[in-house]
């Protein structure tokens, strides 16, 4: 090659490398969880993009130049079918030094999404007028890997309160963690959404604070809290930030590692952060008696995904149909009251919950 070739070559690498910066600059701007955590630094989906990227180019196109994304040149962004079934292949047979698979198919099918992304990203942006990578119609042909369904538990109501008060007694940010816990369960808002939630995204209604954000798939939710839980938020905002909850992924994460260990709930029944959204879609449906409701608040797009979160787990009484011919349905109707108290003290705190709503509705009506 001689030394102009080299030279043009060079500026091609130089061009193709500011458009991938660009592309992974964007992808920290919509993903980082709040200003003051990630300020200044690249955000875990950056950081996890470009590592699937890079590793991508270096199973698949850069095995004589090296592995960085610096000696790209645009026949080597000219992607096609084959290359990812390639990938993805070297992924599932890839294995550690132990023998076991070194990629579980979850994880390979989060870095086929990551190589899907990359290329449609790069199909838009243009050197000389022509696309980066030219065609990226075969990317809907790539297909997933098989995940094993293992769906997160769920929290009673009463669990979830517990846990917000519990929270503080943690010894960092005990209010943003209580505050946050019941507002998730409130909203049934993931945490990538809660913690992007800015002070700009309430607007004050007749009957409370509407939120409006951006959620999973870059979908917006909206959802209505009361003006007194919106009060008690603004017990946390930090004059210079515009984030509502700020504090980290992990930190939340962390916290439930904590709260696990000190209720001491066994790892069967699958305790995440997430089991919080789960709990309060749950609720939504058994206050309303809609699965169109609970969808709603939930922000699935199919109505199967929501009657999973809606399972009910407490196998501990007898069912209804097997209870029904040994109780009086018009039982609680001729009980005296303080037998009827009683009988509902007794009762889990979210049926109490409901049914203190139902009464609040009544006297608001009357």
């Amino acid at each position: 090659m001689n030394a102009n070739a080299h030279k043009l070559e060079k500026l091609e690498n130089v061009r193709i490398l500011e458009h991938i910066n660009s592309y992974f600059k964007e992808l920290n701007r919509n993903n980082r969880d709040y200003e003051d955590y990630y300020d200044n630094q690249q955000s875990k989906t950056q950081l996890a993009y470009e590592s699937d990227v890079r590793l991508f180019f270096r199973i698949v196109k850069m095995k004589e130049k090296g592995s960085e994304l610096e000696y790209l040149s645009l026949d080597d962004l000219q992607l096609t079918l084959d290359d990812l079934e390639y990938f993805k292949q070297e992924l599932c047979d890839m294995r550690n030094e132990d023998g076991k698979y070194t990629y579980k198919n979850k994880s390979i099918n989060r870095k086929l999404a990551a190589i899907k992304s990359f290329a449609r990203g790069m199909a838009k942006r243009k050197i000389d007028g022509e696309p980066l990578i030219k065609d990226v119609s075969f990317l809907s042909l790539v297909t997933s890997e098989k995940v094993k369904e293992s769906h997160y538990g769920a929290l009673s109501i009463e669990e979830c309160f517990e846990m917000a008060e519990w929270c503080l007694t943690e010894r960092e940010k005990g209010e943003i963690k209580r505050l946050a816990v019941l507002f998730s369960l409130d909203t049934c808002i993931r945490k990538s959404a809660l913690l992007r939630l800015k002070w700009t995204d309430f607007t004050e209604k007749e009957d409370g604070y509407e939120v409006k954000g951006i959620d999973k798939g870059n979908s917006e939710f909206r959802q209505l809290i009361s003006k007194e839980f919106y009060n008690e938020l603004l017990t946390i905002k930090k004059e210079n930030s515009q984030y509502v909850f700020n504090i980290s992924s992990d930190s939340l994460d962390n916290m439930m590692i904590r709260y696990r260990k000190a209720f001491n709930i066994p790892k069967e029944r699958r305790i995440v952060w997430h089991s919080i959204r789960k709990t309060g879609v749950t609720f939504r449906f058994r206050l309303t008696n809609d699965i169109m409701e609970a969808k709603r608040a939930a922000g699935h797009k199919s109505i199967t995904t929501t009657q999973i979160y809606i399972e009910d787990q407490d196998y501990g009484q007898i069912g209804a149909v097997s209870s029904a011919g040994k109780i009086d349905m018009e039982l609680y109707k001729n009980v005296d009251l303080k037998t009827l108290v009683e009988a509902i003290s007794m009762m889990k705190k979210d049926n109490i919950l409901i049914l203190n709503m139902k009464i609040q509705e009544i006297l608001r009506n009357k």
